[in-house]
């Protein structure tokens, strides 16, 4: 018995000692050779610790001074930096390209391949559920008029799915220049883009993306091949062609795929013919009469990763943007995945099941009314901040912050 207890006793002192010793890091992370920025970037020290850099290249990530950090960035050499050691910046040198010629097969058939992989990892994975960071602002022309920040849970094999809130954040105010519809709409449900479809045909209720049985029909697509620190990656372009992209929402792309595995490694691409849900922030009562269809275009860059041994999604970044009143409305939106980390208390079955029910969301959820029904817990978020805010975050944050403004729209 005493030998037990004197065993947790060393243990828990050990654990303290490494608590105490946690310091915090930080460093921009850029092209070696143009030295431009690089967001999204996977910061990863191991389950105890993990990030990625922000919209400007920065991160900042808190480790013990002898961990070895792993900057990893798909296209660029990994760089592995001892803590202690890491300066204000990280340069990753960009991968060689290699010859096409180096590919056995035709291209299409390479292209139906991954698609058939795709969806065997979506199906093998589709009840692989991760946490996740969410931040998302936007923009009136210049002015940053909403902030928001929150916990998710949801599927992440492959593609996110069925995104539940845990607890979150928000705050805005409706600039003088313009009367917005906006409010918090419904844009973290960009944040799940699929890119394969088992369908032979879309039909007028489903998006048009690159993987499916005769896509070829439908796509202009061209590739190429690069060395990704030793693993060859096909990179493949589609680019939808005009009669079908005038007829659905059409997601156009450029998809890195492991040529071993076939599985893909990060997407980038655009989406043509979206619709967003906004409502009017100046009526007070929400109802179906308040809500409004704006046409919108976005922006995103996926990344997966298989740290837990099956492909998923790792970070989200989306931009859309509309136009309202003659003001460009932009969103930005960064989700990350915390389950390969210990940045977020973890909770049981039964408080996950309980969050689940109060946090459900469906496609066209206001996300702040969601957040509303739980209410603001200031002293949890001034302990979360796991992506680093840009300088424009942050100063928006502050003056949120300073001004009272969060759990409340003005």
């Amino acid at each position: 018995m005493r030998n037990s207890l004197l065993i947790s006793l060393m243990l828990l002192f050990i654990h303290l000692m490494a608590v105490a010793q946690t310091t915090r890091f930080e460093a921009t992370v850029v092209d070696a050779v143009t030295r431009v920025h690089l967001p999204f970037a996977s910061v990863y020290v191991g389950p105890e610790a993990s990030t990625i850099t922000n919209l400007d290249g920065d991160f900042l990530i808190d480790c013990a001074p002898d961990d070895v950090l792993r900057i990893s960035y798909v296209g660029y050499r990994d760089f592995r930096v001892r803590a202690s050691e890491l300066k204000g910046e990280v340069a990753l040198v960009p991968n060689e390209h290699l010859l096409p010629d180096v590919v056995v097969m035709p291209v299409a058939p390479l292209i139906n391949k991954i698609c058939k992989e795709t969806l065997k990892q979506m199906r093998n994975h589709k009840h692989k559920t991760s946490e996740f960071f969410y931040r998302q602002t936007a923009f009136a022309d210049s002015t940053c008029y909403e902030f928001l920040e929150a916990f998710l849970t949801g599927g992440s094999g492959v593609a996110l799915h069925d995104l539940q809130l845990m607890t979150g954040r928000y705050a805005g105010i409706v600039p003088d220049s313009a009367h917005l519809y906006s409010y918090f709409g419904n844009f973290y449900t960009f944040s799940e883009i699929v890119v394969a479809a088992s369908y032979t045909w879309p039909s007028p209720d489903t998006d048009l993306v690159p993987l499916f049985r005769n896509f070829n029909q439908c796509y202009k697509y061209s590739y190429r091949v690069i060395d990704d620190d030793g693993n060859r990656v096909f990179v493949i372009d589609f680019f939808p062609k005009p009669s079908w992209a005038s007829k659905f929402a059409t997601i156009g792309c450029t998809l890195f795929v492991d040529e071993k595995t076939l599985h893909l490694r990060r997407i980038v691409g655009q989406g043509y013919n979206f619709w967003v849900v906004t409502r009017d922030p100046k009526v007070g009562k929400y109802h179906f009469k308040d809500r409004h269809l704006l046409p919108t275009t976005f922006l995103f860059d996926v990344n997966l990763t298989e740290e837990r041994g099956f492909p998923e999604v790792q970070s989200v970044f989306v931009q859309s943007m509309h136009a309202y009143n003659d003001q460009k409305i932009i969103t930005r939106s960064t989700l990350f995945n915390l389950s390969m980390s210990d940045n977020v208390k973890k909770t049981s079955f039964f408080q996950r099941l309980f969050k689940k029910r109060k946090g459900r969301m469906k496609f066209n959820s206001q996300i702040q009314k969601v957040i509303e029904k739980q209410g603001y817990d200031s002293t949890f978020w001034d302990k979360n901040e796991i992506v680093r805010r840009t300088t424009v975050e942050q100063e928006v944050m502050n003056l949120f912050n300073h001004e009272h403004l969060f759990g409340v729209f003005h």
